[in-house]
């Protein structure tokens, strides 16, 4: 990726923690956004997701 080109955001992709909490921040704020144009179904997935991402994963033995 062109870093010249690139926004804010594009700094944190060297560090997963940090992407994955933008990612999540995006991703309730885009819940709220589709609640207040009363798209239950779009909002509810995303809900979904959201848990997904917040369920603690089992590390996988090599």
């Amino acid at each position: 990726m062109d870093r010249a080109r690139g926004s804010d955001m594009d700094l944190s992709e060297t560090d997963p923690t940090v992407t994955r909490a933008l990612a999540l921040a995006l991703m309730r704020q885009a819940k709220e956004y589709l609640a207040a144009t009363n798209d239950v179904d779009a909002a509810d997935q995303l809900q979904r997701a959201i848990d997904t991402l917040l369920t603690p994963r089992t590390p996988v033995a090599a």
